[in-house]
């Protein structure tokens, strides 16, 4: 091939500078090959200074060699085992290879055919003289004695080698944690790794050297993955094996890679992941195939557990949005540090009127009345896990109806979050009629008290009546009266018909319909106002008034009205029990007493109503606040007045005692907290 030939060279170290001296100084001529070009990445090499100095073109990229039209030959004799393949790709089709394998032949072919053709000369020259003709042969046989030796120790080194690298092959594959066989170009296993050993539980000894890899993963034989890409078996007959169950590697050019369930692997069979890749040779040759397997069982089961958990849970939120969407009272989940809401159930779009869109970023404050700052105190101050109850307060519909509802409050989680869960319930009938039964209460009390609200009328106006009698009488007599007197008397008119119409208005005010509301007030106003009432029929019954009121109370959150109410039912019931107490003979002579005290306490405001009446057996305290409930005789009670009281005290978030023993009195102590506490 060499014959005549132009070469270029790709290696320009000491083995291209012996080819060059050959080729140039040994007369081989006309067989002698044209060197037109050294390539080396290396300028100072042995060979490409040798070449610069007999006038041969030299070059760093051996890309450029391959622009010479004469080229014919590419000698390639570098120690690079990937360059020839790099040169194939990129050289003319014309120009032949002979990488550095065959080169090495070729330059013990040449070193022989020169001997040859000089023993021959010699032997022409000298086939007379046994002598030189014996020199000649001698010459000749250590000329091959050295080309033997040294194709020997190539070979050793060749051979040694390639043990070494099967024998790291061998460490790589037998260290690895990863399950893995491989086998030769007869389907013959060469290698059983100690990984794969523990997981099929079938041992080296019984599958190296045999062609039944198949049998650990398969009842019966058939091609394993890679026996399929070692045959290079077509798309058909892989998914004839193992359906679409596999897939072309993404990351290995030639490789295969497929998931099954493998019943005969372990005790209750193993989802293996495997990949098998060939094994090929430089030039491209398959001459094996290599298969890699990964235990998928538990991240399978892992996987089944994660759908089983999302269908669970799919079914669990399908359940929870059923009953959270069926309950029959509004439910708010409103975000524990914003209180926006985050999410509603069907029955808050009937009954407010809202949507979800229109609720959601919400604040749940929004809903009430802006005023009503306890609510927001409460939920604040509301420990993890614990629920707090608010009564009666008022919320607005999306149209502006006000209604009355209780609303609970419980810490809870949703989802990754803090969050609260908020239920309504509209107590708005419940509401008006508590409002009703009171205002029959308070009808109730004016009735029986009509007649000292009558004296206390009459009082003012018999007044004004002795006034008017004097300013007739004197014009009757065509009398004048003295300025003075005319002044004065006109001054007790004026301050009469102004305590008679106080008196009326009181009357009207308390008589009047209140609603469940709350404002900042002094306990002591309406316990004083319940004397403009009751104030004639207390001085009728001859009962001693003690009024001990604190001064600088701190404020509660409550009615006026509505208070008043309580302390009337509360006067009212003394007076009865201190009458009744009166009437026994042995306490005819009896004083009645009543007491009312008014203090701060802690962070509350308490008043006590003490009388020293018949008092109440623990039966009857028990009883005490159950509608309908009276000692009285029939036609003298509704048995309502404590029950009320009691209710209108819850309202304000109050707390009513009872201290009572027969036949010695009652106290009964209402506690209220401080407003903003």
């Amino acid at each position: 091939m060499l014959r005549g030939a132009n070469v270029a060279i790709v290696g320009g170290g000491r083995f291209c500078f012996k080819l060059l001296r050959f080729f140039i100084e040994q007369d081989l001529a006309p067989q002698k090959p044209t060197i037109i070009g050294v390539a080396d990445i290396r300028p100072d090499a042995a060979g490409m200074v040798y070449a610069r100095s007999q006038g041969i073109y030299t070059a760093t990229d051996y890309s450029e060699l391959c622009r010479f039209d004469q080229l014919q030959v590419i000698l390639e004799i570098t120690n690079d085992p990937d360059l020839a393949a790099a040169i194939q790709k990129i050289k003319p089709k014309h120009v032949h290879l002979i990488d550095h394998f065959q080169a090495r032949y070729l330059w013990d072919t040449i070193q022989v055919e020169s001997l040859q053709l000089s023993v021959s000369q010699a032997f022409q020259e000298n086939k007379h003289d046994p002598l030189a003709v014996e020199r000649l042969f001698q010459q000749s046989f250590e000329c091959f004695e050295k080309i033997i030796c040294r194709r020997n120790n190539r070979s050793r080194e060749i051979e040694l080698a390639l043990i070494e690298n099967q024998r790291t092959q061998s460490q790589i594959i037998q260290g690895s944690t990863i399950p893995t066989f491989v086998i030769n170009k007869a389907h013959i296993v060469t290698h059983w790794n100690k990984a794969l050993e523990k997981m099929s539980g079938w041992s080296s000894e019984e599958i190296v050297g045999t062609n039944r890899q198949w049998a650990p993963f398969w009842e019966r034989e058939r091609p394993t993955m890679a026996d399929v890409i070692l045959d290079q078996t077509d798309e058909a007959e892989i998914r004839s094996l193992y359906g679409s169950q596999w897939r072309a590697s993404a990351l290995i050019e030639g490789a295969c890679e497929a998931e099954i369930f493998f019943p005969q692997v372990g005790e209750e069979g193993r989802w293996l992941w495997f990949t098998a890749a060939p094994l090929k040779l430089p030039d491209g040759t398959i001459v094996g195939a290599i298969e890699t397997l990964w235990d998928k069982t538990e991240d399978k089961k892992a996987e089944e557990e994660r759908e089983r958990l999302r269908e669970q849970y799919v079914k669990s939120e399908e359940k929870y949005r059923s009953l959270f969407n069926n309950d029959p009272n509004p439910i708010f989940i409103v975000a524990r540090d914003t209180l926006q809401v985050l999410d509603i159930n069907d029955r808050v779009r009937e009954c407010y009127g809202y949507g979800r869109g229109e609720l959601e970023g919400m604040s749940f404050l929004q809903l009430g009345t802006p005023q009503d700052g306890d609510i927001r105190n409460g939920i604040v101050q509301l420990p993890i896990g614990q629920s707090i109850l608010f009564s009666k307060r008022r919320h607005y519909r999306k149209n502006g109806t006000p209604f009355f509802v209780n609303i609970n409050v419980s810490d809870a989680r949703y989802g990754e979050s803090d969050v609260l869960i908020a239920t309504t319930t509209d107590i708005t009938e419940t509401v008006e009629k508590e409002t009703q039964l009171i205002q029959a209460s308070k009808m109730t009390t004016l009735g029986v008290m009509a007649a000292g609200m009558a004296h206390e009328i009459n009082q003012p106006l018999n007044v004004i009546q002795i006034c008017a009698d004097f300013f007739l009488k004197m014009l009757d007599k065509g009398q004048s009266i003295q300025e003075d007197d005319l002044r004065a008397m006109a001054h007790d008119i004026s301050a009469n018909v102004e305590r008679a119409s106080g008196i009326i208005k009181h009357v009207r005010d308390f008589a009047r319909q209140s609603e469940v509301l709350k404002s900042k007030i002094n306990l002591n106003d309406p316990i004083a106002d319940v004397f403009k009432v009751l104030g004639h029929q207390i001085k009728n019954h001859r009962i001693e008034m003690i009024l001990d009121f604190a001064p600088d109370l701190p404020p509660i959150m409550g009615d006026h009205n509505r208070l008043e109410q309580v302390f009337i039912n509360l006067v009212s019931n003394a007076i009865d029990a201190m009458d009744e107490k009166a009437e026994q003979p042995e306490h005819k002579s009896m004083t009645k007493r009543l007491r009312i005290r008014t203090y701060a306490e802690n962070a509350n405001v308490v008043a006590a109503v003490e009388d020293n009446g018949i008092g109440m057996s623990p039966e009857v305290q028990k009883k005490l606040f159950e509608p309908f409930f009276t000692t009285k005789q029939v036609g003298k009670g509704t048995g309502l007045g404590v029950s009320i009281s009691y209710g209108i005290i819850k309202d304000y978030d109050g707390r009513i005692d009872i201290e009572s023993r027969a036949g010695e009195g009652t106290v009964f102590i209402l506690t209220f907290p401080v407003a903003g506490r």
